[in-house]
């Protein structure tokens, strides 16, 4: 259920964006995350930190993405969110008497100091990995999208899913551009979605296998 609620504003953008381009896709993102923090708030209590720092990035950087029609700020906070996560838990193991991770799920498991340490790396390092991965697809699609406005007269600040490449100068640019910038929001849903839960089965296999070993 936590991990659906996690994923509920990526999913959601992903739709709005199939039907109604990036820039209402922000809205509707910003809106859903808003929500994702009420809800946990009203489950748990609290805020969740992970939750108000993916807000706070996402007004900024999403707001400043609206305000100057570039989405390259939205496609970048991704790897910042990602960045800051990865040095969150890998900083915590020097940090107080515990690390992030067992502060989160500490009361659910019962693990060794040093177990909580090699899953802090794993996510952490996890987590790095999906930020470069992001900044791949990003690169690509600021790149394509660079060159298509390049040789053009296009506006810049139009939407690349309003253009209709067919009645462009350049066609095979404008292709392009739209299908990196899709490539993205693909990858920003069933990339992330997929490579969190790789690393959801790395660590229940990690686990499963140290507490066998600890029954023997």
């Amino acid at each position: 259920m936590k991990f659906l609620l996690d994923f509920f504003p990526i999913v959601l953008f992903f739709v709005i964006y199939k039907t109604m381009g990036l820039y209402m896709a922000i809205y509707a993102m910003i809106g859903a995350t808003f929500l994702q923090m009420m809800v946990a708030r009203y489950r748990t209590g609290k805020f969740e930190n992970a939750h108000l720092v993916t807000f706070g990035l996402l007004v900024v950087l999403g707001g400043v993405t609206l305000a100057l029609r570039d989405p390259a700020f939205l496609m970048w906070k991704v790897s910042v969110l990602y960045v800051v996560f990865a040095f969150a838990l890998v900083l915590s193991m020097w940090i107080g008497k515990k690390t992030l991770l067992q502060r989160m799920l500490g009361k659910e498991l019962e693990l060794s100091v040093n177990m909580w340490r090699q899953l802090s790396w794993l996510w952490g390092l996890g987590f790095a990995g999906i930020a470069i991965v992001n900044a791949y697809y990003v690169n690509l699609a600021l790149g394509a999208r660079e060159a298509l406005f390049t040789a053009t007269e296009l506006d810049s600040k139009i939407e690349l899913t309003a253009l209709d490449c067919a009645s462009t100068a350049m066609e095979q640019l404008c292709i392009v551009a739209q299908q990196s910038e899709e490539s993205w929001v693909n990858f920003k849903l069933f990339g992330t979605m997929g490579l969190t839960f790789l690393l959801i089965i790395i660590t229940i296999i990690f686990i499963k296998n140290h507490i066998k070993e600890d029954e023997k």
